[in-house]
């Protein structure tokens, strides 16, 4: 179904905006990586319909690595992102949510106070890296995601190892830069200290690009793009779930 509002149109996984050059596509497979220091818990409660509730979060300062974020229509990028992460009681083996955007109602270009990432930790291992970082701080966090956000309509084609440039869409019923949520596939942390040089070593040797990498076949591209989408419906019902989980 397309939708066209104020310059802004979607259609099938693919998004133009009028007077930007080019077309966006969703990041198929290109899953998103940050890494978060400055990580401090702040201890809270709030209260529902009378009943008292813990409200804990952990703050910190995120970045992208060996990628960048942008907004769609807009210049400037994400150097420093604002981390929040929360709990929320689940059941079994459920996977933590992420949410990329803008801090409140921040539209101005180029402002990186205002990028905000969210983490949705299930309560165990909220609990976990809690424990971990009153004993071990200070902590430095990584994690890749799963995510909706944009890609340009060439970029998929980009030389492995190359940094991708992801980008936050845009709502077609406002133009308003939009959120991007994903489902994330590997979290791990420890203390933060500087990368040996080995470490950096083996950092700087897995970006670098395999020329002789053989080109992707179309019907293999084709499954991904299905099974991304398939994905995509997972990471809407669990957003829907953890609202509901949240009342």
């Amino acid at each position: 179904m397309n939708q066209a509002v104020r310059g802004v149109s979607i259609a099938d996984g693919r998004m133009t905006i009028d007077g930007v050059a080019g077309a966006f596509i969703q990041a198929v497979g290109r899953p998103l990586a940050l890494e978060a220091d400055g990580l401090a818990l702040v201890r809270g409660h709030v209260w529902r319909e009378g009943v008292r509730h813990e409200a804990d979060r952990i703050e910190g300062r995120a970045r992208p690595r060996e990628a960048s974020l942008h907004r769609a229509g807009h210049p400037g990028e994400a150097h420093d992102i604002a981390l929040t992460i929360r709990p929320f009681p689940t059941e079994g083996a459920q996977a933590p949510l992420l949410r990329l955007g803008l801090a409140g109602d921040a539209q101005e270009a180029g402002l990186d106070q205002n990028y905000r990432a969210d983490l949705f930790l299930p309560q165990p291992l909220f609990a976990e890296l809690g424990r971990d970082l009153a004993e071990k701080a200070p902590l430095h966090l990584s994690l890749s995601a799963a995510t909706d956000l944009w890609l340009r309509e060439a970029e998929p084609e980009a030389l492995p190892g190359r940094p991708l440039a992801f980008h936050l869409g845009l709502e077609a019923a406002s133009g308003r830069s939009a959120s991007g949520h994903g489902r994330v596939e590997s979290i791990e942390w420890g203390r933060a200290g500087p990368a040996s040089p080995a470490q950096q070593a083996q950092a700087d040797a897995a970006t670098e690009a395999d020329p002789e990498e053989e080109p992707e076949d179309p019907v293999s591209e084709q499954l991904r793009r299905i099974n991304w989408s398939l994905k995509q419906v997972l990471i809407v019902l669990a957003f829907l779930m953890l609202i509901i989980a949240l009342k």
